[in-house]
Order: C-alpha cells, then structure tokens, then sequence
C-alpha cells in the first residue's frame, strides 16, 4: 500500500509512478479476474429499457477500460437505482481506477450500507470490497478508517489473509514493526485461504516493507514463513 507496491503487476500496471498505497496490482489484476463473478450477477435496475441499456453499456465500458465513458454511465444507472449494489460498487471501481480516490471511497462505502439493508454481496465480492475501500483510505490518508475497517474484516473474516496482510502494511507504513510483523505471521498462517487463482504477495518486494528488508527480526519471520 504503502500500503503498498502491488500496481506493479499484470492487468494494475498503469505506467506510472504513485503514491505507494496505489501501487497494489493485485488488488487491480484481481478485480478484474473476479470481474465476471460480479458482472455476472449484475442487475440494473427493476425497469427494463434505457436504464439495462446504459448499465449493460458501462459494464463493456468498464471491460475495455474505458473508465470516462463508464463513470458516466454507472452514475447513470445509479442516479435511476441508488440502491443497486452492484452499480455503486462498479461505479466506485471505475472512479478509483482514475484516481478520485475520495469519491470512490464514498461509493464503496454506500456499497458496504445497502449491503447491512439487505443487498449482499457474495464472500469473494465483499473481500474485493473491502481490499478496494481500504486501499481508498490509505490513499488519501485515511488511516483510522483503513485500520477500523480492517479490524472489522478480521472479525467479520477471520481466516481471509490478506485482511492481515493488509493491516500489516498499514502498521509498516506507520513504523510499528512489532504490529506489522506480527500481522504478516498471522497472514502467512492462513495463505491457504486465499482467493481462487491469487497468491500470496512477497513482502520482500512490497514498498511498504522496504524498511526492514534487511532487518534481522524480518528476516527471521520471512524464513520461519517459508518466503525464500
């Protein structure tokens, strides 16, 4: 992140340099290789017509990367639907993508209230949430909010790893070894339970761990992990 150096990779490389926190390619590449799990559930709107229209025309639009064209039409869909999850959290998404990372926060985040209203989200889709809404936070500063939420995803989730990984990088950034260290183990404890198709990322290689990559503690914690 820094939380960060994760953008650097397939479908996240973006060419340019950031702000460590948005250099996370595995949350971008992994998106968009869940994006048909989401798209595939994807419901705009109750009335048939111009509305599916314009929200089956995002949905290509936001597939070929052509973020400008699908921010106009997810706000669309989301001004005739307010409450489709899927809109506000594509529309968030999109957002994010050309980093106006403050009001993509504000969409994930409408995502996460009509989710307590009763429009949910499977697991793997509220995990991509979550990574996405805590990314929006640390990239803008947010820093409490990042770690309230992360706290409430491990409680919510406690076996997903990256939730820890993630809380890990948060603590690197803010300097507190003991806290990130500690939360890389819990991590690693748990790659097991990482998403279908994704792996693990190498601290060694994360921004937001360049700090202690010669440090003897980390070092220690990196071979007691198996990260070689």
């Amino acid at each position: 992140m820094s939380l960060v150096d994760k953008n650097q990779t397939t479908l996240g490389r973006i060419g340019c340099e950031m702000p460590t926190w948005q250099r996370r390619g595995r949350m971008y590449s992994r998106l968009c290789k869940s994006g048909l799990l989401i798209l595939a559930t994807v419901s705009f709107g109750q009335n048939p017509g111009k509305s599916e229209d314009t929200g089956e025309r995002a949905v290509q639009e936001f597939r070929n990367n052509d973020w400008p064209a699908a921010e106009r039409d997810f706000r669309e869909v989301v001004k005739r639907d307010p409450s489709n999850v899927f809109a506000n959290m594509y529309l968030g998404q999109t957002l994010f993508r050309q980093e106006k990372y403050p009001e993509a926060a504000m969409y994930f985040q409408k995502t996460r209230d009509l989710q307590k209203s009763g429009k949910q989200l499977n697991t793997t889709q509220d995990r991509i949430l979550t990574d996405q809404l805590v990314m929006s936070y640390g990239i803008t500063g947010e820093m409490r909010k990042a770690h309230a939420l992360l706290d409430e995803a491990i409680g919510k989730d406690p076996e997903y790893p990256l939730n820890y990984y993630n809380r890990a990088c948060a603590f690197a950034e803010e300097g507190d070894k003991p806290k990130a260290l500690a939360n890389l183990d819990q991590a690693f404890q748990r790659k097991a339970n990482v998403l279908k198709g994704e792996q693990m990322p190498d601290p060694r290689a994360d921004s937001s761990f360049q700090k202690y990559v010669r440090d003897p503690d980390f070092v220690s914690l990196m071979k007691k992990l198996g990260v070689q």
